[in-house]
């Protein structure tokens, strides 16, 4: 006797397994883009120490055909910090403190300092004491970090320094400082002073690239799954 298969999945079905393999598919190119630019940017701050450092103005692009650029940056250190919010390190909850420099040259540039540790009590925000001086700090300038989901945040509406914020954009800082700001930001040099914990220069040996390359599988892996139960739940054989 001959056995006939039909497949007739719902709609709902069909529109989850969709959004359920779109989703999972981007997370998983989203950490392989991680660890591809985490071993960039490792690679880049190595060669950085034989290239030749350039003048940050406004206007410097963000480099396109590299992880980051070795920079310098004259200017003053505006009292009005930010904190991005959500960076662990060492499985402790923390922030990369962002602090904008308005530059001899004009504008303001935005410099990350380092991590620092977050308070169980988040209301109690960490001292962030500055150089009132003008200072010259070297460093690698890239782009802003980018979340592995773009949600709406409202990064401008904040009261109050330092103030936490969640990977804000240019248009963002633009807003926030309401001048022009930089589209990039420097990473500080780990042996300048004035600065918080910074391992800008090696891949952290407790999470290497590898690892962004096994939670992209395990992405990739949530996926196929999805699509084999998809198939296997609505395939049905008919006598």
């Amino acid at each position: 006797m001959a056995v006939n298969w039909t497949f007739q999945p719902r709609p709902w079905a069909i529109i989850g397994v969709l959004v359920g393999c779109a989703l999972t598919i981007h997370l998983g190119r989203w950490q392989l883009h991680r660890g591809h630019a985490r071993e960039a940017l490792s690679a880049q701050y190595a060669d950085a120490e034989h290239e030749k450092a350039v003048d940050l103005r406004v206007d410097t692009p963000v480099p396109a055909d590299v992880a980051a650029l070795a920079a310098v940056a004259e200017g003053v250190y505006l009292d009005q910090q930010l904190l991005l919010d959500n960076q662990v390190r060492d499985r402790i909850p923390g922030y990369h403190v962002l602090s904008p420099m308005r530059l001899s040259s004009g504008g303001i540039v935005m410099i990350n300092r380092g991590w620092v540790p977050q308070n169980p009590d988040r209301r109690r925000l960490p001292q962030l004491p500055l150089p009132s001086s003008t200072v010259s700090v070297h460093g690698l300038w890239r782009a802003l970090p980018e979340p592995a989901l773009h949600l709406k945040t409202d990064n401008c509406s904040t009261i109050g320094w330092p103030r936490i914020t969640e990977y804000p954009t240019p248009a963002d800082l633009s807003c926030i400082y309401a001048e022009k700001v930089a589209a990039g930001m420097l990473l500080l040099d780990p042996d300048a002073a004035d600065g918080y914990s910074r391992e800008w220069t090696q891949t952290d040996a407790r999470f290497p690239p590898s690892r962004n390359y096994a939670y992209a599988a395990q992405w990739f892996a949530f996926a196929a799954t999805l699509l084999v139960l998809f198939i296997t739940l609505n395939l049905k054989r008919r006598k």
